[in-house]
């Protein structure tokens, strides 16, 4: 193979600059000759140089000297040493010599560190310099590192985060998904000639939430000390009365609302006499709250976590409902989710018997950096612990910088697509460890489906060209132009018939 380049300067175990008289593409990857072997090296940088033309040349001299020199130029870059491909990537010790030969990475090479369809991993997309070398990212690791999909609206986050969700579904991957625009409810994809959607209604039995969370649909807070007091004592007691079987599922409402209209009673309870007004706040919410969200609780309802099922993409729809109720949602499910791993691992009966992937859309409403959301305590938990219970997080968001930084951080990978905001560059760099500034600086460039991919779940960092879905999710964009079109041809098409009808 006849080399691409050479050595220059002051090479570092880390770094190596370059000239060659070869086309050369930024995201290429090369081989370097070393003491112990191949080294494969990344290309980070790459200009064209011309000495002829110097910077200060009037146009009509650049002219004249393009056409005396024929415009001869050379490529002139930097490298970045990824490792040893015959020694798990083990960066040498020393730098190469100066003047050392660089050559393409060979497709051997390249498969070698990329992989293959082990049963353990997933088909992503090629890399973007060479097609003929396919990129596979390894489930596990998704699943205990977590992983983070970032791009601008319209970079390919849809199309990315579906080949995903294929992919592990094909191999029975189990998936949760918080559908924050009802995409996936008719995600067009059949496993075995069946479809892989379980789409989980959004009901909640209030018998099943814990005391904040049910406080919360009904507007008191910690400010409210003394309604938080009589609430939280009202709502326990009717909980402990039900699973004491003192009443029936249906009796909830009629049982909590009584305990709290005794306790107006100056017959029944004169020393309640100073907080009767606060009671009676108290009851209005409840009621409120009751009649507010009539369609969305159900008291014979088993949890979410119960509705989950094996191998198969389940769907919560929160497109219906405000952010508000969203993160009451997600929270409420999180935290199940957590307990029943938990639950399942330590005992080995009962709770969630298999490993969960959690795909949470907009998770920068959901983990916002700037607001306290429930949700957000517990994506830090789930983050932080969930490794060592099978339960994965794959956080998509159009607007890093407006992600808590402690979850983003949490996920060691990341399919980052096109990013042109400094700020959520920035953002994005501060919270991956292995981010540098020189993989930063491509992400303007990258085109629509490009992405850099890096992380535990591969190898070594990579430019790659993300295969498209074959299924079809719902929730696209609607052309305005189609529609338009389509609206003028029916009323035309109505008139003509009105007017054959009438006579004209």
């Amino acid at each position: 193979m006849e080399p691409l380049g050479i050595c220059i300067g002051e090479p570092t175990t880390r770094e190596i600059e370059f000239v060659s008289s070869k086309r050369v593409q930024l995201g290429d990857y090369v081989e370097i000759e070393h003491e112990n072997g191949r080294v494969l090296a990344f290309v980070k940088e790459v200009k064209r140089v011309n000495r002829t033309f110097a910077e200060d040349l009037e146009p009509e001299e650049a002219e004249k000297l393009r056409k005396l020199t024929g415009n001869p130029s050379f490529f002139r870059g930097k490298l970045s040493i990824l490792g040893n491909p015959d020694r798990r990537m083990e960066i040498p010790r020393v730098p190469p010599e100066p003047g050392t030969y660089i050559y393409p990475a060979s497709t051997e090479t390249l498969r070698k560190v990329f992989g293959e369809d082990d049963g353990r991993k997933i088909h992503l997309g090629h890399l973007l310099t060479r097609p003929d070398v396919d990129v596979f990212i390894d489930i596990d690791s998704i699943v205990s590192r977590h992983l983070a999909v970032l791009a601008v609206t319209g970079g390919g986050k849809s199309n990315t985060v579906s080949v995903i969700l294929e992919e592990l579904l094909k191999k029975s991957g189990t998936v949760l998904v918080f559908d924050m625009h009802g995409e996936y409810v008719n995600f067009d994809l059949k496993v075995d000639g069946a479809s892989v959607v379980n789409s989980i209604r959004l009901t909640l039995n209030p018998l099943k939430l814990n005391y904040y969370e049910f406080r919360q649909f009904a507007n008191v807070d910690d400010s409210s000390y003394i309604q938080d007091r009589y609430l939280r004592r009202a709502f326990k007691e009717a909980v402990e009365d039900y699973r004491n079987g003192i009443y029936e599922a249906d009796e909830f409402w009629g049982v909590l609302l009584g305990k709290l209209r005794e306790w107006t009673d100056p017959e029944v309870h004169p020393e309640y006499k100073e907080d009767r007004k606060s009671i009676t706040g108290v009851i209005n919410k409840v009621e409120d709250m009751q009649e507010l969200y009539a369609e969305l609780f159900d008291l014979q309802q088993s949890t979410i976590v119960e509705q989950i099922e094996f191998g198969r993409l389940n769907v919560i729809d929160l497109s219906h409902v405000d952010e508000k109720i969203a993160d009451i949602v997600v929270s409420h499910v999180l935290r199940n989710i957590l307990d029943a791993r938990k639950k399942y691992v330590r005992e080995k009966e009962g709770g969630l018997e298999f490993p969960l992937l959690t795909v949470l859309e907009e998770a920068h409403i959901l983990a916002s950096s700037t607001i306290n959301t429930k949700s957000r305590y517990w994506i830090s938990r789930i983050a932080r612990e969930g490794r060592k219970f099978g339960l994965g997080l794959c956080l998509v968001t159009q607007r890093p910088k407006a992600l808590d930084s402690n979850a983003l951080s949490q996920a060691n990978n990341m399919v980052i697509l096109k990013l042109v905001e400094p700020g959520d560059q920035k953002h994005v760099q501060q919270a991956s460890e292995s981010l540098s500034s020189d993989l930063v600086e491509q992400l303007p460039s990258l085109n629509v489906g490009e992405a850099l991919v890096m992380g535990t779940m591969i190898p070594v960092p990579a430019l790659v060209k993300v295969k498209l879905a074959k299924s079809k999710r719902g929730g696209t964009d609607i052309s305005a132009v189609e529609e338009w079109k389509k609206l003028k041809e029916d009323r035309s098409s109505t008139k003509k018939e009105l007017d054959d009808f009438l006579g004209f």
